[in-house]
């Protein structure tokens, strides 16, 4: 009886600490799966926009450069615009809460989207639905180390970014799908939205989601050994922010700014190549959605398998600044691309030159978060990526202007549109790959300086 009674508390401690591990690991993964969800939801609500940017342009009666200012100014410039401050709310009053609320408002603005009758309402939907979109990426990498262990971060980090750039690229499919399977929807639908033009319907569509999106972010749960430092974070993030500035400065310049650039000249691709697909290839508007898609999905493929063979092989040689000289070299290979884009005969040389600038990237960008989060202090983390994302937003903006511009300007070229694709995206991924083999040095000082212990990159 003794014996029995000394037995049970000396496997409870085993039995408790089991059912901890499991309880975490299962607060991690949902949560991993929720802002995977959330990742997606974003990426099809902003793809949409795109893929049905000619026939919003045909009904109405909008120029190349008003387009440009859509995509531009009326998403990325207000998402920039909107970055630091959603940020601050998120330190300030939860993560969860402020996440479910940005994707309430990007749903609301996609819906908005299709019920535009001209260019000022549809441009107040774009803001909205960037100011919506403004907070994902500050938060999910500011989220991801309070739903898994300290342990697991680098797993989820690379998991998250895998499943984002993939759910990017399923986005542009599964909206190319549901933009062919509408007309065949209609007769189903209530008599109000039957009569609908079919851009306008898809909007109202991708909105409906929104909502139970939303909940699922609020059912989010911390992991129990996470450490709360909000309050640390209060009190010393102006000027330490300020001194950290000052100190890495080089370091912030060449990632934020190699970052932003690259993002630009993607965006001159992603953002035009549907539109040169329907107006000088003639190709519907699903079947680009599913060839630009499909692209992405094995330009995603192919530059996770290269980033992981580069993190094998070259992870011993180059340390620390592997990640930086993936993203350089891959950046040189977009340029490339896009310099290549002029001499397309059809719309699949297009997809081709677009999946590699795509498999160029990815083989970095899987990398970035941990990247992002190994150069900034855990107090200052999710201001400086929001600043990191402003950045990038900033670039991107100038993207759509640019070759929307640059497209009206050589208007009488029969391929004007192309070229100033081209034209802005080789320059764009030519001066990121230079900044960031630049930036290897004041990378590696940076680390090494928050994070002394850190000697080369965590595999994924």
């Amino acid at each position: 009886m003794h014996n029995s009674f000394i037995e049970r508390p000396s496997l409870a401690p085993g039995r408790h600490a089991r059912a901890g591990r499991w309880r975490g690991a299962a607060i991690g993964a949902y949560g991993l799966l929720v802002l995977i969800i959330a990742t997606v939801f974003g990426a099809l609500d902003r793809q949409i926009l795109v893929l049905l940017a000619e026939p919003m342009r045909q009904s109405l009666q909008l120029t190349d450069t008003k387009l440009g200012l859509l995509q531009g100014a009326g998403i990325t410039l207000f998402a920039g615009v909107a970055a630091v401050p959603v940020g601050w709310l998120a330190d300030r009053y939860g993560r969860r809460s402020v996440l479910a609320a940005c994707v309430l408002v990007w749903a609301a603005a996609t819906a908005a989207c299709g019920m535009a009758t001209d260019f000022p309402a549809l441009f107040l939907a774009a803001a909205g639905l960037g100011i919506g979109e403004a907070g994902l990426s500050p938060i999910v990498f500011g989220l991801i180390p309070e739903i898994v262990s300290p342990r697991r971060r680098v797993l989820a980090n690379g998991i998250y970014a895998l499943a984002a750039i993939f759910g990017a690229g399923l986005g542009i499919a599964l909206s190319g799908a549901m933009v062919q399977s509408l007309d065949a929807l209609r007769p189903l639908l209530p008599t109000a939205l039957q009569g609908l033009e079919s851009w306008r319907l898809a909007f109202l569509v991708v909105a409906l989601p929104g909502p139970l999106v939303a909940l699922a972010v609020l059912l989010i749960r911390l992991h129990p050994q996470r450490v709360d430092s909000h309050a640390a974070v209060t009190a010393n993030a102006r000027p330490a922010l300020r001194d950290y500035a000052r100190a890495h400065l080089r370091c912030m310049v060449g990632v934020f700014g190699g970052s932003g650039l690259a993002g630009l000249g993607l965006a001159a691709s992603g953002n035009w190549l549907p539109i040169i697909a329907t107006r000088s290839f003639g190709a519907p508007a699903g079947a680009v959605g599913q060839g630009m898609g499909l692209a992405y999905l094995l330009g995603t493929a192919a530059g996770a398998t290269l980033g992981a063979l580069g993190v094998r092989l070259l992870g011993r040689r180059l340390g620390l600044a592997l990640p930086l000289r993936v993203i350089a070299v891959g950046s040189a290979v977009a340029a490339l691309a896009a310099a290549l884009m002029p001499l397309a005969q059809s719309v699949g040389a297009l997809y081709l030159l677009f999946g590699v600038q795509v498999t160029a990237l990815i083989a970095g960008s899987v990398l970035l978060p941990t990247l992002l989060q190994d150069m900034t202090p855990a107090a200052l983390r999710s201001r400086l990526i929001a600043i990191g994302s402003v950045v990038t937003v900033l670039l991107s903006a100038l993207s759509p202007v640019l070759v929307g511009a640059m497209s009206d300007l050589l208007s009488a070229r029969p391929q004007g549109l192309l070229m100033a694709v081209a034209g802005v995206g080789a320059l764009a991924f030519a001066l990121a790959a230079l900044l960031m083999k630049g930036a290897e040095q004041a990378f590696v000082h940076t680390v090494q300086t928050i994070h002394p212990d850190l000697v080369r990159p965590d595999p994924i």
